[in-house]
């Protein structure tokens, strides 16, 4: 694979003009060069976490030509490389060198500057950048979406940085600019349709197993491109600020885009992230335009406990920044003017790409049900993934009966990355709170949910319900759980409907590719079970590998990863 990357890279034309954001006249007509130096690989074949932006960093790449906004990339390197590392991409060593008399001649210090001299188109690096995610055997990987523009040089740097960084990187066949691509650290994700329209060979269902097979993005929410706007990404709208609060723009009434933005508000509100909580909104107004490329308070970056915020010179611009300081309190706001910006179709966040930090904790973990159960203790599995060793004293399970004190019990590993506790049996009416929290040899602490003890998980004991416990994912009020897995010969798909439903459960292949429909139909409420003969359900057997399935309730998906064995 490493062969052929260098032989595209041997083949790349030299190009040194400046790029907007948007496609050139020029490049317009070599539509059909999209993709031509991109690598497609197999996706990781294990479970991986995807961190939010707003996660520790350890540095933000940014590609700069110099003579291009110099004011604008400056001022980012200052905030940056108080709280960070910076890592900038120059054309050559005379671009170096001019970069960094100009920084030190700011009073900028280069202790923290990092440069690297690679080929590139453009000043782009959100969306052609890597994306940096946690495998399950705890290391690092990088992502590289295919870049939506003829872009050879750009298409290559998420494989420049894997290499320089001895980290594995991962093609994805779909062409997506990070730009149009956000997460909540949890394994939910947010895009525009412009996905699915620069990915048109692709089913929707396809899409969603491409995005968790390389991104381990359980929840997909695929919202509707805003009007007028040019590039169709989401990041010139919508932020996710931490795991359960979102940043939404507001257009004045009368704006193409009022209406569409504040049904995207509630369309977000509506969702539920992995532990099952609400997603809460912030709303933050937009300088009124008509332009294609309007002003935006959303393209910022968030570095620590910092937020730099791109202004423009417009009435708004103190309003911005007081929104910004109410929704995060323990962050520094900072502006940034970028009005000689304006009309390029991005800012701040369309220049930077984060890297988060090398010392990492994640826990995946899905709430406990109500159970009729009486007699035997509640498994509380954690899928954990962590930079070094656990503290085996410091990693428990917390819980409480009835809003008595709490008490803990161990979280011990049952096999690599997979921990488990177990609450003692309970009486029927009794309600039970619990959460985990781990720690590891890096000092990081972690709980599930994320915001002890503001959240907590909540199941109730009702033996007369005729309710067994599932650990589900909370997308929706149904609950779907497979066992075994690995799984030989058979499985059985568990399925807890409160009401009547339409199910639909498929099996894919890490490719994306469907393999097969279990279920696709009209459900009565109550507990079901799917069986699944792996190796007789009158189709050619499956490949020993990886696959997911996706179960489908009235249009709320969920996923999960399948392991067969043979």
């Amino acid at each position: 694979m490493l062969q052929i990357l260098c032989l595209s890279l041997m083949l790349l034309p030299p190009e040194a003009e400046f790029l907007p954001q948007w496609m050139t006249p020029a490049e317009s007509l070599r539509v059909d060069d999209i993709g031509k130096g991109h690598v497609v690989t197999s996706p990781p074949g294990v479970w991986v976490e995807t961190p939010g932006e707003f996660e520790n960093l350890r540095g933000v790449f940014i590609s700069w030509f110099y003579g291009t906004s110099n004011a604008i990339f400056r001022e980012i390197v200052r905030e940056v490389v108080e709280v960070s590392r910076i890592f900038i991409i120059v054309e050559s060593g005379s671009e170096q060198s001019a970069i960094s008399s100009y920084l030190t001649g700011n009073g900028i210090s280069l202790d923290s500057v990092e440069f690297y001299i690679w080929p590139r188109n453009s000043i782009w690096i959100r969306d052609f950048g890597p994306w940096f995610m946690r495998q399950e055997d705890d290391s690092e990987g990088i992502v590289d979406f295919q870049y939506n523009r003829p872009r050879p040089q750009d298409d290559t740097i998420p494989w420049r940085i894997g290499e320089a960084w001895n980290i594995p990187v991962f093609g994805s066949p779909l062409e997506h600019a990070g730009g149009n691509f956000m997460t909540d650290g949890l394994g939910t994700g947010f895009s525009s349709t412009l996905i699915y329209q620069e990915n048109s060979g692709y089913s929707h269902a396809e899409i969603d197993s491409l995005m968790l097979a390389y991104c381990g993005l359980e929840q997909f929410i695929v919202l509707q491109r805003i009007n007028i706007e040019y590039t169709g990404h989401i990041d010139l709208w919508t932020k996710i600020l931490n795991d359960t609060l979102v940043m939404v723009g507001e257009y004045e009434s009368g704006h193409p885009n009022h209406t569409v933005l504040n049904q995207h508000a509630d369309s977000i509100a509506s969702c539920v992230n992995r532990e099952g909580l609400n997603y809460r909104i912030v709303r933050i107004p937009m300088p009124w335009s008509m332009s294609d490329a309007p002003p935006s308070y959303l393209n910022s970056l968030i570095v620590n406990d910092k937020v730099l915020v791109p202004l423009y010179d417009e009435p708004e611009d103190d309003t911005a920044l007081f929104v910004y300081q109410q929704a995060l309190p323990d962050h520094e706001i900072i502006g940034i003017n970028c009005a000689s910006m304006a009309g390029w179709g991005g800012a701040i966040h369309c220049i930077t790409m984060q890297i988060p930090s090398s010392y990492f904790l994640h826990i995946r973990h899905y709430p406990l049900t109500n159970t009729d159960d009486t007699l035997n203790p509640y498994r509380v599995e954690a899928h954990v993934t962590t930079s070094n060793t656990l503290v085996a004293e410091s990693s428990l399970v917390y819980y409480r009966v009835n809003n008595y004190p709490y008490t803990s019990v161990p979280l011990t590993m049952e096999s690599p990355g997979l921990y488990a506790g177990y609450i003692p049996a309970q009486h029927d009416g009794d309600t039970v709170q619990y959460y985990i929290v781990v720690q590891n040899e890096d000092d990081i602490r972690r709980t599930s949910p994320r915001h002890v003890p503001v959240h907590v998980y909540t199941f109730a004991v009702d033996a007369s319900s005729g309710i067994n416990e599932y650990a589900g994912h909370p997308t929706s009020s149904h609950v779907v759980h497979m066992t075994p897995n690995p799984v030989k010969e058979q499985a059985v798909f568990s399925m807890l409907l409160t009401d009547q439903t339409n199910v639909k459960i498929e099996i894919y292949n890490i490719a994306g590719q469907k393999e097969r429909t279990l279920v696709d139909g009209m459900l009565d409420k109550g507990t079901h079970r799917i069986l699944w003969d792996v190796s007789s359900d009158g189709q050619k057997r499956l490949a020993r590998g990886v696959y997911f399935y996706r179960a489908v309730f009235d249009g709320k998906r969920e996923f999960g990863k399948i392991i067969v064995i043979q």
